[in-house]
């Protein structure tokens, strides 16, 4: 039974991976995620279903259009990829809990963000505001009033943080040191962990970015870091510390 479901929640995951990777693409570019279905971005003809088959597709074609020869973007094969395989490590780890959905939640957050933020440097709105509302439905659940009260109030005090941050880094260096979709995220930052455990996943996520930074910025003709995924794999990081027990402020 265990390994059955292993399996439909790796099927699962590449299935919304292949989605995510689709949204990831559509809505920095303004398509809608509904119509029209699935095309190649490059000469815009409309993919086949069996082109379409998440992890098959990109093998089978060997990562190009099969119909301009363009070679197929690898976000699209790891986030399915990626999407599938933490999914089931979700459930190995946390089983059927609170933990395990929160986990499904954040994963599918960070996987479109991966796309958005680090292709386009964009942070969909839709996604934090679903992502939040997907949070607070599993909370109602699980937890008392008084503790997603607590939350809530955690993701209104992370937000004004990471906005106090904005404008004083703003005025410091004369630019815009973060973007807005950076200090929205806070937004579910601050309900997943709470206050104080958000304030450290925070000091990782800005470890971690000023660590890929040094790779990145030589790439990056316009010095624009993409801290967005490194806000969520330092929640996802402390969320599991946090679940073990272990404290590191």
């Amino acid at each position: 039974m265990e390994i059955l479901i292993c399996i439909m929640l790796f099927l699962l995951g590449i299935c919304l991976g292949s989605f995510y990777a689709c949204i990831g693409y559509r809505i920095p570019n303004k398509i809608s995620t509904i119509k029209p279905n699935s095309f190649c971005p490059n000469c815009n003809e409309p993919l086949k279903w069996y082109m379409n088959i998440p992890l098959f597709s990109y093998i089978y074609l060997k990562g190009k259009c099969a119909y301009c020869n363009e070679k197929i973007s690898i976000f699209y094969f790891l986030t399915e990829l990626l999407t599938g395989i933490f999914f089931t490590l979700s459930y190995i780890y946390f089983s059927l809990s609170l933990e395990f959905f929160i986990s499904l939640i954040l994963i599918s957050a960070l996987n479109i963000t991966i796309v958005t933020d680090l292709r386009y440097y964009y942070i969909s709105d839709r996604v934090i505001i679903i992502s939040i509302i997907a949070e607070l439905i599993v909370y109602l659940f699980y937890i008392n009033y008084k503790d997603i009260i607590y939350f809530i109030a955690s993701a209104l005090t992370m937000f004004l943080l990471m906005l106090g941050i904005k404008y004083i880094g703003d005025k410091v260096f004369k630019r815009e040191s973060l973007g807005g979709g950076d200090v929205k995220l806070m937004l579910l930052v601050g309900l997943t962990l709470g206050i104080i455990d958000g304030i450290t996943s925070l000091l990782i996520s800005s470890t971690l970015g000023l660590i890929f930074s040094i790779i990145l910025i030589k790439k990056n003709e316009e010095k624009i870091i993409p801290f967005g995924p490194f806000l969520l794999i330092g929640t996802i990081i402390m969320f599991l510390l946090s679940y073990n027990g272990i404290n590191i402020v």
